[in-house]
């Protein structure tokens, strides 16, 4: 049986996260035997790992950055000695001599550079890339220039995107690697369509338009303030426009305060974070991407396993998914832009059942089977540097 090692920062309720059990899950199936190694002690999506994959935190290595808030803030969580230490040093004291057939950093950063450090020459190698590096901070997190970043990719045997976009971003930020390829997200879809189906208390309004945005509460990348003040803007000028925020983070109170500055407290709706977020999105009228930036964007790939329309902003990730507009609305990224994308939807129903078709033709885009059967050549090494 082939063994397989993830890295990535913990297993919180998010996306990327998601995804990460997902893959772990089929893989596990599929006759690997896998280990997932988180390096934050955040376990909230434990219970849905399957009871083989075995799961485990791997501490910091002790160093002042454990002890001064200041350093723990400021290095991201990684500490001084990650940043100082060779990919070789790292790999050491967090994989050691533990032997795996395939070895994989699910997120950028530290997972990156303990891989790319890897002396295990029987392995194969790979990174996953989630978001536009074009716009996010953090993947040169404990490196010491660009170059070293550039230089860590180049070491692995494949650097993975998960969209198309993503991997145009990824070579405009660090250059090309000679070593990518995309392979979209792996989605449970007999799983999340069962789950949406389940009973919550939350009841969206008859008689009004409905929209749910699944996310972090991180508003300089969700942008759900800016969203806060369009459905307020549209409910002031008559229309019933409802909106449910499904998630948390540290923005919470920020995006609470815009909802009492807009008065929006009767028609937005913050229901934190749920473990079966389908029942909120197979609700509502339209989901909503109010993002500044997306590398893929799990929430509007699922929304179209449920056959739910979407509004989304131009950017990485939805225009692909919705190929730029022929199976959602994409407007302009920015507050005019959902203004009027929500306006025009929200006063033409029949525009809302055409978009509502058009999701349930695009289901297929994200078959398990097929997204499993990349991911199987990858890891069989049938599937290697195919953009060199």
């Amino acid at each position: 049986m082939k063994r397989v090692l993830f890295i990535l920062p913990s297993l919180t309720m998010g996306g990327l996260e998601r995804v990460q059990v997902t893959l772990a899950n089929a893989l596990q199936r599929s006759g690997y035997e896998v280990t997932v190694m988180i390096l934050d002690d955040n376990r909230e999506l434990e219970d849905e790992l399957d009871r083989r994959v075995t799961l485990f935190r791997k501490v910091y290595k002790t160093h002042l950055g454990q002890s001064v808030p200041y350093i723990r803030t400021r290095y991201y969580d990684d500490g001084m000695w990650e940043s100082r230490a060779t990919p070789e040093e790292l790999y050491r004291y967090y994989v050691g001599d533990d032997h795996y057939d395939v070895e994989v950093a699910f997120f950028h950063g530290l997972p990156v550079k303990i891989i790319s450090g890897s002396t295990n020459k029987d392995a194969l190698h790979f990174a996953w890339i989630h978001n536009d590096f074009t716009k996010i901070r953090g993947f040169q997190f404990n490196f010491s220039s660009l170059e070293d970043v550039r230089a860590a990719y180049q070491r692995l045997d494949a650097v993975v995107c998960v969209s198309e976009s993503a991997r145009k971003g990824f070579i405009s930020a660090i250059g090309d690697t000679g070593n990518t390829t995309t392979i979209y997200n792996i989605l449970p879809t007999m799983r999340i369509q069962r789950m949406s189906r389940k009973e919550i208390s939350y009841r969206y309004p008859a008689d009004s338009f409905n929209l749910v945005l699944v996310g972090r509460l991180k508003d300089s990348h969700k942008g759900q303030r800016r969203l806060i003040s369009v459905v307020a803007r549209l409910n002031r000028e008559g229309r019933k426009v409802t909106l449910a925020l499904v998630g948390d983070g540290s923005d919470r109170e920020a995006i609470e305060r815009a909802i009492d500055q807009h008065h929006a407290q009767d028609f937005v709706y913050m229901a934190g974070n749920q473990r079966n977020p389908y029942p909120y999105v197979s609700g509502a009228d339209m989901l909503i991407c109010a993002s500044y930036y997306e590398g893929f964007n799990l929430t509007v790939a699922e929304a179209m396993i449920l056959g739910v329309p979407v509004i989304s902003t131009k950017c990485t990730g939805p225009c692909e998914i919705l190929d730029n507009g022929k199976y959602g609305l994409l407007v302009e990224n920015s507050r005019k832009g959902l203004y009027y994308g929500i306006k025009l939807m929200a006063d033409n129903p029949q525009l809302v059942k055409l978009y509502r078709k058009k999701a349930k033709k695009r289901f297929e885009f994200f078959s398990e089977e097929t997204i499993m059967k990349q991911i199987l050549d990858l890891f069989s090494g049938m599937i290697m540097n195919e953009n060199r």
